[in-house]
């Protein structure tokens, strides 16, 4: 059988049990992941993504790519926004791409109203690693969800990547990530009246917004429905929100406290060192000159020697697992064993992150300004999950952002109960990784939207 034919019928294979009609979707894996399963998972997926790509049939899942302009938000190199002329901050333009997942017909009745679900993606070093060109992983999740429970799964390319890859991801900056996923959405809710394979099914929107992600992709969900939420009369008027519900899980949504405190622990280890360079380029592409990645990060990393230097290693085109070798190997030690302290120029961490410059420095204002914890009271429940033992981000993360919007919640006249859930992703003796929390969390996501709105 040719790989292509067979790449498809494996995809089929793999997509057609969970579309099957079921009274009871099925709940998130139950358990820690075996290490052999996230290896299979991992072969099985990069086998998929390097085969099928653009030849899913319609009768597995229709798929569509949408193409739209996004605000980038302008600051001086100062840090500060630029002001326009009409007195607001002003913005560029960059061109966004996202895919859009639909049920077969023979899953979704004729003429069925279908929410759309947009599905940010978690952190991918390389620009390509996206759903729009069919690279990463996650696409396949967002592929079987739109064919099991009959949703549209939007999967828009974070900023910086795919049809964006002038530009350098401006990572776990909220005011990007949020105008890159809400200026979509017309877009996306445009493509019921414009695609022919939705017509045919005479398949609509039904009105209801879901937001959904892991690791930054939950970061984004939440400074989306954070902006939507904040702004919601400006939104309004052009058509855009409510927000339905949101499910962030496993986000990095403290970048003040208590991510700077883990980042500047002496004894903290990750398992993914590359997030740390990661971030101060992202901000370097935000900020300019208020975050110089070449003044933050240690010497020794910034050397160029035959295997290149740090700036070279997150230019895009390697995975993040490649830089953590190449970090690793730099530094002497192994990758999973790099500490963030050692990464840095001690001369720029006394300055910007140590006590006590720190609560006056510029990187404590800017890290301040990308906080999703506090400062709003959502209206729209949120769903948030996490393993309690993550080795990448820690678990009070989760905890701390529901006790902070708990109380602005109470603080407005609302129910916290009603609105915000958090769920352990097992126990401390489960022993759940960041990676594999992912396997848990993203099906738990889809099944927490799907039994708040059931479907015929």
């Amino acid at each position: 059988m040719p790989p292509m034919r067979l790449a498809r019928c494996l995809l089929a294979c793999a997509l057609l049990p969970l579309s099957a009609q079921a009274p009871c979707p099925p709940s998130a894996l139950q358990g820690p992941p075996a290490q052999h399963l996230l290896n299979t998972f991992e072969t099985w997926l990069g086998y998929l993504e390097r085969w099928v790509g653009p030849e899913i049939p319609d009768w597995v899942v229709h798929s569509t790519v949408v193409t739209y302009a996004a605000r980038r938000p302008l600051f001086d190199d100062g840090g500060r926004p630029v002001p326009g002329p009409d007195g607001q901050q002003a913005c560029g333009q960059i061109a966004q791409s996202a895919r859009i997942f639909f049920p077969p017909v023979w899953r979704a009745p004729a003429g069925r109203r279908l929410p759309l679900v947009v599905y940010t993606h978690a952190t991918s070093l390389q620009k390509q690693a996206v759903a729009s060109a069919y690279g990463g992983h996650e696409w396949l999740m967002g592929a079987a969800a739109a064919a099991y429970y009959g949703f549209a799964v939007a999967m828009p390319d974070q900023p910086g990547m795919g049809l964006d890859a002038e530009h350098y991801h401006p990572f776990c900056h909220a005011q990007s990530l949020a105008y890159a996923t809400i200026d979509g959405l017309p877009a996306m809710e445009q493509v019921f009246q414009k695609d022919a394979f939705l017509q045919d099914a005479h398949y609509a929107w039904d009105g209801r917004l879901f937001l959904m992600g892991y690791s930054e992709g939950a970061y984004t969900a939440l400074a989306t429905v954070k902006e939507l939420e904040t702004h919601r009369d400006a939104y309004a008027a052009k058509g855009i929100g409510p927000v339905t519900g949101a499910a962030c899980m496993a986000g990095p949504f403290d970048l003040s406290g208590l991510t700077r405190a883990d980042m500047i622990n002496p004894l903290r280890r990750y398992a993914h060192c590359f997030y740390l360079p990661f971030v101060l380029r992202g901000y370097h592409e935000v900020y300019g000159a208020a975050v110089d990645p070449e003044e933050a990060l240690a010497p020794v990393l910034l050397e160029e020697r035959e295997d290149g230097n740090i700036l070279r290693w997150i230019d895009g085109t390697r995975s993040g697992l490649s830089v953590d070798e190449l970090v690793g190997r730099r530094l002497g030690v192994p990758d999973t064993q790099v500490v963030f302290r050692d990464m840095l120029n001690p001369a720029w961490l006394a300055r910007e992150l140590d006590d006590p410059s720190y609560e006056t420095s510029t990187t404590h204002r800017l890290l301040v300004e990308n906080d999703l914890h506090r400062g709003w009271a959502p209206t729209s429940p949120i769903l948030f999950a996490q393993s309690p033992v993550d080795q990448d981000l820690p678990y009070q993360n989760t905890v701390a952002t529901m006790g902070y919007l708990s109380a602005e919640i109470v603080k407005a006249g609302g129910d916290p109960r009603q609105l915000l859930t958090s769920v352990p992703l097992g126990d401390c003796r489960d022993g759940v990784t960041h990676l594999e929390g992912a396997l848990l969390a993203i099906p738990l996501a889809f099944k927490w939207i799907y039994d708040g709105m059931p479907m015929d």
